[in-house]
């Protein structure tokens, strides 16, 4: 338990929230759950009612369009996550969340969450950042798709998130690359090759 608190902390910490009553707060009404590979923390349609940090595991976030998963993002140990404009609109999600691994998580109600962000200036901030790393990174996916080949998304992936391979099924990756699991493992077998 206190390393997962550390984990939290230390993510608050870059995120801008210094002060050690709001983080002890903070951590006091977070719930700790726990989910087993393939049990869902989000379903299409399922309004997401909570923030979620995750302590250990991978999370894919997809969507269904015809039975055919669109990988749209994954999560690895020590991010918060959520169905996010769900989240924050209060509106069916049209995502899916799902558990990769067995995964150990804290969860903290969205009333929670807003009660502290009109309370307190610093949350507001928090929020700020989260929404801001977001963004940046799904620009940063969306210029990938649309500048580089799929052998320069595939050696980008591998730099920035080496443990994937290890968390991820294949089709997975594929997916989120945009590609073909074929074409993955052609990618793959070509590189190796050099």
């Amino acid at each position: 338990m206190q390393i997962r608190q550390e984990q939290i902390k230390s993510f608050l910490i870059k995120s801008g929230i210094r002060n050690e009553e709001h983080m002890l707060d903070f951590l006091d009404h977070g719930k700790s759950i726990a989910i087993t590979k393939g049990d869902y923390l989000i379903r299409e349609a399922q309004t997401c009612k909570s923030l979620y940090f995750l302590h250990q595991g991978a999370i894919s976030i997809f969507i269904l369009d015809q039975g055919t998963e669109h990988i749209k993002d994954f999560s690895l140990d020590n991010k918060f996550i959520t169905s996010y404009s769900s989240f924050l609109k209060g509106t069916p999600s049209q995502l899916y969340l799902r558990a990769e691994q067995d995964c150990v998580l804290t969860k903290w109600d969205k009333t929670y969450l807003d009660s502290l962000i009109n309370e307190h200036a610093c949350w507001m901030f928090f929020a700020k950042n989260m929404a801001d790393y977001l963004f940046m990174r799904k620009e940063e996916r969306e210029i990938s798709l649309l500048i580089q080949s799929a052998e320069e998304r595939y050696l980008n992936f591998l730099r920035q998130y080496p443990e994937a391979f290890q968390a991820f099924p294949q089709y997975i990756i594929a997916s989120y690359l945009g590609i073909r699991p074929q074409s993955l493992s052609r990618i793959r077998k070509a590189l190796s090759s050099k």
